[in-house]
């Protein structure tokens, strides 16, 4: 992972970061991994925050100044945010705001927030691939809302903060982010099917396999974040993501398969208790805005980002 972290610097210039302190919220789960890891590897000032430590943004922040606070944190599993859909709730909005509230009271120097392509719901075809602007319908009564209407709850506290206390805020939507530090067990399609891989498993997919999502390498996407905290526009939101190809799930399975050498193995299925039937039909992010205002964008491609998930998970013994 040396040289992903290698990428990640070169694209935002981690130079800026030195002398700077970071308040890393969420720092034990996927991006938190990433970022703990680039931090470690550049000597980087940091406090990782988690609530796998005993650090619940649920109550008050009562901390230091930092120069910088991310906070990734959140239940984005849907496995596990079906089976908690009232704690998810309570980080996106209790959570947020005492984030906010303690970058109000410490004047910190910049606050990135990270929400979720999920506030698109499913966008209409004309408006695919999505823009920042577009306005995404979600049920306020299914599955997934507990999540899904958490994160526009996270947007819109970010936007009151903003105007009323010029709170120099950024959201990211990402779009689907994947790679190394990911879950083998968080029941995310790409976790899902190299769990099935190294088990010699059929690759399953769910439905009729029509729904299409991009697919964006983590180094990419944490370049592009840390881009958007370093030089983003405060108040702003920004997608996050890589906008080709744009794979149905048969495709991405085929695509899956051919890459690692894994034909014939995949068979279609009912979406099983544990995952939300009522997921979005297409997904793809319009990155015009994150490109023009940080000049980062997503080089890895599929096979390569792949090869180096499943790498890491062999070296884990997962």
């Amino acid at each position: 992972m040396e040289n992903d972290l290698k990428h990640i610097a070169e694209q935002i210039n981690v130079d800026q970061l030195k002398d700077k302190s970071v308040l890393l919220i969420g720092s034990n789960g996927f991006i938190g991994n990433w970022l703990k890891d680039l931090f470690d590897h550049y000597s980087i000032n940091y406090l990782g925050y988690d609530i796998q430590s005993g650090n619940d943004i649920c109550k008050p922040i009562d901390l230091p100044r930092y120069d910088y606070v991310i906070n990734c944190a959140g239940i984005a599993s849907p496995e596990k945010y079906m089976k908690l859909p009232v704690e998810t709730m309570d980080v996106s909005y209790i959570g947020t705001k005492n984030v906010l509230e303690y970058c109000i009271s410490r004047q910190v120097g910049s606050v990135l927030m990270f929400s979720s392509s999920e506030v698109y719901g499913t966008p209409k075809p004309d408006s695919i691939p999505t823009k920042e602007d577009y306005i995404g319908t979600i049920p306020t009564r299914s599955s997934r809302s507990c999540y899904d209407i958490g994160k526009q709850v996270l947007e819109t506290l970010c936007y009151i903060y903003y105007n009323k206390s010029q709170i120099p805020v950024k959201v990211v939507r990402p779009f689907n982010l994947y790679g190394p530090y990911m879950g083998i067990n968080d029941n995310r399609v790409l976790s899902n099917w190299m769990r099935s891989y190294l088990n010699n498993e059929d690759i399953t997919v769910y439905g009729d396999g029509k729904q299409t999502r991009t697919f964006c390498y983590a180094s990419d996407g944490i370049a592009m974040c840390l881009g958007v905290m370093l030089s983003g526009n405060d108040g702003e939101v920004y997608n996050i993501g890589n906008p080709t190809p744009e794979l149905s799930m048969h495709e991405l399975a085929n695509t899956f398969c051919e890459i690692l050498g894994y034909s014939g193995r995949i068979k279609s299925i009912q979406y099983p208790d544990f995952y939300p039937s009522d997921e979005p039909l297409r997904r793809c992010p319009n990155i015009d805005k994150v490109v023009r205002h940080t000049n980062i964008q997503p080089k890895t491609d599929l096979k390569t980002g792949l090869i180096s998930m499943l790498g890491y998970f062999k070296r884990e013994g997962l």
